[in-house]
């Protein structure tokens, strides 16, 4: 049994401080009260109460026996102001050696610690947690929610023609909490949205479906939800009112909604007169142009370039651009996975690169 196992059925140890009625609720429904030894129960009055069935000897002993003095010694040691605490707590099944009794003891004992500690301190504070909302991976889910909060980041495009193509590109791709994969157009095109679920058998990160909506955006942008895709696209030609409607609707269903000035001629009129704004602009210079586009825009937004990316450009781009969108000097080249390590190591580390377990609780 890990710390992290013992810590999980104590975490909530300030729920029931204020309110006597659950706390009496919960004595009389199988807690027994704290005790250093028989007949001298700990102060401030503290229940303990199992949140699994204790249904073999092992751990009726060791629920009576040392999980509930590990958390009598915490509470007595901290030296406590409190009316009275209440643990809910998930004994384990392990054997009855002197060995592992010490051991469920001291995860307990820290445990019970730790929960008290934060409780007091009203932990974790709004700024940890806004902090750490982006990296945060959970043990049980496996993959992080991105909000695009930890730029810059190189986005793929995927526009390639083939799903055979597509599946040696994803299998040549290195981890990183960097990388955005993009369903280009033209796949989408070819493919359907369910191309979006393809991807994300081999790629559990940040999707963008690039639909460049021009019309039905309520419609499309829904589409796209329920295919699993993080962000949208919309294109700055379609009508107000289509671009109003696709970003109220990613905003509804919590996507990320960038907005395409490809072929715009006044990018800050038409950001200005837009009530619900894009979460990302993308400067977009298209296949078929012979230079890149100058743009100007001011707003709260972050700032993608797309079109003809060369990789001498990274440098000078990675200082002016959240989102670097690169797809053919990707998707057309031998070794895929090598350039986008080339890229990615100009974008700084990863999350967890030094990060050691439970080192951001700290």
């Amino acid at each position: 049994m890990k710390f992290g196992e013992a810590s999980y059925g104590l975490a909530w140890v300030n729920v029931c401080l204020n309110n006597k009625e659950l706390f009496l609720k919960t004595f009389s429904s199988g807690g027994i009260l704290a005790n250093l030894r028989p007949n001298l129960i700990v102060k401030p009055l503290t229940i303990v109460k199992p949140i699994n069935n204790l249904d073999s000897e092992a751990k009726e002993e060791l629920f009576y026996g040392v999980v509930q003095f590990a958390i009598a010694k915490a509470v007595a040691d901290l030296n406590l102001n409190s009316e009275y605490i209440v643990f809910n707590v998930n004994v384990p099944e392990v054997p009855l050696t002197k060995i592992y009794k010490k051991r469920v003891f001291q995860q307990f004992y820290a445990s019970a610690r730790t929960a008290i500690l934060r409780a007091l301190n009203d932990y974790p504070s709004l700024d940890k947690v806004k902090r750490e909302k982006f990296r945060a991976l959970h043990p049980l889910v496996g993959f992080r929610d991105d909000k695009l909060e930890n730029p810059p980041y190189l986005q793929i495009a995927l526009d390639v023609p083939s799903l055979e193509n597509l599946e040696f590109i994803l299998n040549n791709l290195p981890e990183s909490d960097h990388l955005i994969l993009e369903a280009g157009t033209p796949l989408i095109k070819r493919f359907g949205l369910e191309v979006i679920e393809k991807i994300r058998e081999s790629f559990d990160g940040f999707i963008v479906a690039d639909l460049k909506t021009l019309d039905a955006g309520g419609l499309e942008v829904r589409l796209a939800f329920e295919h699993t895709a993080d962000a949208v696209v919309v294109s700055g030609l379609a009508p107000r009112e289509t671009i109003e409607r696709a970003l109220s609707e990613a905003n509804k269903y919590g996507l990320i909604s960038y907005l395409d000035l490809l072929n715009v001629q006044n990018p800050q009129k038409l950001y200005n007169s837009l009530k619900n704004k894009p979460d990302v602009i993308v400067f977009h210079t298209g296949i078929d142009e012979n230079k890149r586009r100058e743009f100007s825009l001011e707003g709260n937004f972050k700032r993608a370039i797309a079109g003809g990316v060369k990789l001498e450009e990274i440098d000078k781009l990675i200082n002016s651009y959240e989102i670097i969108i690169v797809g053919r000097a990707i998707t057309k080249s031998r070794d895929p996975g090598r350039v986008v390590r080339f890229i990615l190591n100009k974008m700084g580390y990863d999350i967890d690169t030094y990060r050691l377990y439970y080192d951001e609780d700290d």
